[in-house]
C-alpha cells in the first residue's frame, strides 16, 4: 500500500499535544478541586438554587447572547454614524483624526462595558457565594476548607473572564472597523483596535471586581444574618449607580471639552473616565494633557478593586461558611400594599370583569416582586436605555439637538426605543411561569372560552409602559420644542405603541406567568428576525417619517392610513383564527 494511504502513521505533534492536554484536564476534573471548580462555575451560570424556586435558569449560550447584544447593537449603529460623518466630510480622510474625534464614543463604550458587566455580576450575586445547600453537601466530605475556597475563587475568576470576553468581544472588533475601516493604513486600524480593546476589557474587569469587593467588604464587617437582610437593598443601590453612570455619557464628554482645567483635573482621575487614558497611551498619545494621570488612576483603581475583592473575600469566607448552620433562613421582606382609592374607578372601568381585575393584579405583582421576572424586564430596559443614550450621543453633541426649531430624529427616536424594549421585555417575561403548582386556581376559575387573555396582557403592557412614557414624552417635547411638536409627537407615539401592543398580543392565549416554558419551534428563528426587523422599523423609520412631518403638520396625516392599515391587518389576522385557537390555554404543545 502506498505510504500516503497508510493508517498507522505517527500522529502529528500538535495532535499529541492536544491529547496530552486533554488527559491532564480530565485528570484535573476528577480531583476534588476540579470537581468543585466545575460545580461552582455551573452554579454561576444556572443559579444557586433548584430550578423550581423561581430562579431564571439560562444556559451559558443564552447568557452570552444577552450580554453581547448591547455591545453588538451599539457597534452596528456606529457604522451608520461614522459613514454619515465621512459623507459630511466629503470623503476627505485627512481632516478626520479618529484618535481625537472618538472621545465621546470611547467613553460610551467604557461606560457600557462597566454597566453591563456590573449588572451581570449583580444578577449572579447570590450564585457567587456559597449557601446552606453547599454547606450540607460539602462539609461531610473529606475536603479541606482551603480546597473549597480555592475552587470557588478560581470559579469566580473564570466567570469574570467569561463576562469580560462576552461583553466586549463585539465592540472590540466592530467599533474599530466602523471608525477606521475607510482608512488605508492597516497599522492604524490595528493600533486603534488594540487601544480600544484593552481599554474596555480592563474597565469590565474593574466593574466586576468592584461589585465583588463591595459584597466581600460587607460580608467582612457585617454579621451573616444582617448581610443577608440588606443584600437585596445593596444590589438595588448598586444598580441605580450603574444606571446613573449610563446617563453620564451625555454630559461627561461635553465637560471634558468645555470645562476648566481645574475641574477636568479632578474628573479625569475618577473611573470610568480615567480608563480613557489607557487607550490614548496605547495609541502613543501619552504626552497629551492629563493622559498620564488618567492612566495611572485607572491602573490604581483596577489593582485596588482586585486586591480588595480578594482580601475581603478571603477574610470573610471562613467565617461566613462555617456559620451557615447558625444563620436562620431569612423570611421574605413584608409586602407593602399601596392603596390608591382615586384610581379604583379607573381600574374598574378598564378591567371590566372580576377575572380581568384579579389576573391583572396578579400579573403586575408577579412582574414587580419575582426576582427572575424582574431581571428579564430590567435586562431589556437596560438595553433600551443603552440604545436611547446612543441615539442622543451624536458628534454634534446634545446641545445642538435641543436647540433646533423642530425635534430632530435622534430625540424623536428615544421614546420609541424605550417603549419597544420595555414591551419586548414584558412580553418575553409573560412566557416564564411563576409557580405552576399554583396555576390550578386559574384553571378552575377562569372560563377558557372567555377570551380574556389578550385584554389582560394588553392592559398590563399599557399600564407598565404607555401610562408613564406618554406623559413623559409630551412634557419633554413641550419643554424643548413647543406645544405643536409635543402634541404631534405624543399622538403618533401613542398610536404607534397601541399598534405595537396589538401585534405583540395578536396570538396571545395565556394568563401571564401561568404556563410552562414554551417548547422550541421551527419558527423561533423567524420570530427573532421579526423582532429585530420591528425594532429597526419602529425606532428608525418611524422617527424619520415623523421628523419629515413636523416641518408641516399636514404631513402628519400620512400616519392615519399607515396606522389604519396596521390595525386592519391585525384584525384580519384575528378573524382568520379558528374559535379553538382563541381559547385560553395552560399548556403549549
Amino acid at each position: 500500500m502506498p505510504r500516503d494511504f497508510q493508517l498507522d502513521e505517527t500522529p502529528p505533534q500538535d495532535s499529541a499535544f492536544r491529547a496530552s492536554l486533554s488527559r491532564k484536564l480530565n485528570a484535573l476534573a476528577r480531583t476534588a478541586f476540579g470537581t468543585l471548580f466545575l460545580l461552582f462555575l455551573g452554579r454561576m451560570f444556572h443559579g444557586s438554587s433548584d430550578a423550581d424556586d423561581g430562579q431564571l435558569d439560562l444556559g451559558p449560550g443564552v447568557i452570552a447572547i444577552l450580554l453581547a447584544m448591547p455591545g453588538l447593537l451599539v457597534s452596528l449603529l456606529m457604522f451608520e454614524k461614522y459613514g454619515s460623518l465621512m459623507h459630511f466630510l466629503n470623503g476627505d480622510l485627512n481632516t478626520f483624526d479618529a484618535f481625537a474625534e472618538t472621545v465621546s464614543d470611547e467613553y460610551f463604550f467604557v461606560v457600557l462595558s462597566v454597566v453591563v458587566t456590573g449588572i451581570a455580576a449583580l444578577w449572579r450575586w447570590d450564585a457567587i457565594f456559597l449557601d446552606r445547600r453547599d454547606y450540607t453537601n460539602l462539609v461531610p466530605l473529606p475536603i479541606s476548607l482551603r480546597t473549597i475556597f480555592s475552587a470557588n475563587f478560581c470559579a469566580i475568576l473564570a466567570f469574570a473572564t467569561f463576562l469580560t470576553i462576552v461583553v466586549n468581544a463585539a465592540s472590540s472588533i466592530f467599533f474599530p472597523i466602523a471608525v477606521m475601516g475607510s482608512q488605508s493604513s492597516i497599522a492604524a486600524l490595528i493600533r486603534f483596535g488594540a487601544g480600544h480593546a484593552i481599554e474596555i476589557f480592563l474597565a469590565s474587569i474593574f466593574s466586576f471586581f468592584s461589585v465583588f469587593a463591595t459584597a466581600g467588604l460587607l460580608m467582612s464587617i457585617l454579621p451573616s444574618r444582617l448581610f443577608r437582610r440588606i443584600s437585596l437593598l445593596v444590589r438595588f443601590l448598586l444598580g441605580l449607580v450603574l444606571l446613573f453612570l449610563l446617563a453620564t455619557v451625555l454630559t461627561v464628554p461635553v465637560l471634558l471639552e468645555k470645562s476648566k482645567i481645574t475641574a477636568i483635573k479632578n474628573l479625569v482621575q475618577l473611573p470610568p473616565v480615567s480608563f480613557l487614558g489607557i487607550a490614548r497611551t496605547v495609541w502613543g498619545r501619552g504626552n497629551e494633557p492629563f493622559v498620564s494621570q488618567m492612566t495611572s488612576a485607572a491602573i490604581v483603581a483596577l489593582v485596588a478593586a482586585v486586591i480588595v475583592a480578594a482580601i475581603t473575600y478571603a477574610v470573610s469566607f471562613r467565617r461566613s461558611f462555617i456559620r451557615i448552620p447558625e444563620t436562620a433562613d431569612v423570611a421574605p421582606p413584608p409586602q407593602v400594599r399601596i392603596s390608591l382609592p382615586l384610581l379604583e374607578p379607573l381600574a374598574n372601568f378598564f378591567l371590566c370583569t372580576p377575572s380581568q381585575r384579579a389576573s391583572f393584579r396578579f400579573a403586575i405583582a408577579t412582574l414587580l416582586r419575582s426576582e427572575a421576572h424582574l431581571q428579564i424586564f430590567l435586562a431589556f430596559a437596560a438595553l433600551g436605555l443603552v440604545a436611547a443614550a446612543e441615539s442622543l450621543n451624536t458628534p454634534q453633541g446634545l446641545d445642538s439637538l435641543l436647540h433646533q426649531p423642530h425635534a430632530p430624529t435622534e430625540f424623536l427616536a428615544v421614546p420609541f426605543i424605550l417603549v419597544f424594549c420595555f414591551l419586548a421585555g414584558i412580553r418575553f417575561a409573560f412566557e416564564m411561569p411563576a409557580d405552576l403548582r399554583a396555576s390550578w386556581i386559574f384553571k378552575l376559575w377562569i372560563d377558557r372560552d372567555s377570551q380574556d387573555a389578550r385584554p389582560i396582557a394588553r392592559r398590563v403592557l399599557f399600564a407598565l409602559t404607555l401610562s408613564w412614557l406618554a406623559p413623559a414624552t409630551f412634557v419633554a417635547t413641550l419643554h424643548f420644542f413647543g406645544w405643536q411638536n409635543a402634541a404631534i409627537h405624543t399622538a403618533i407615539f401613542i398610536a404607534a405603541t397601541i399598534l405595537l401592543v396589538e401585534i405583540l398580543v395578536a396570538n396571545f392565549r395565556k394568563i401571564p406567568f401561568t404556563c410552562p416554558y414554551p417548547q422550541f419551534q421551527s419558527t423561533s428563528g423567524l420570530i427573532l428576525v421579526a423582532y429585530l426587523f420591528g425594532f429597526l422599523v419602529f425606532t428608525s423609520y418611524l422617527p424619520e417619517l415623523e421628523y419629515w412631518s413636523l416641518s408641516d403638520p399636514l404631513r402628519a396625516l400620512i400616519f392615519i392610513p399607515l396606522l389604519c392599515a396596521g390595525f386592519a391587518a391585525v384584525h384580519l389576522r384575528r378573524r382568520q383564527l379558528l374559535d379553538m385557537d382563541k381559547t385560553i390555554i395552560f399548556n403549549e404543545f
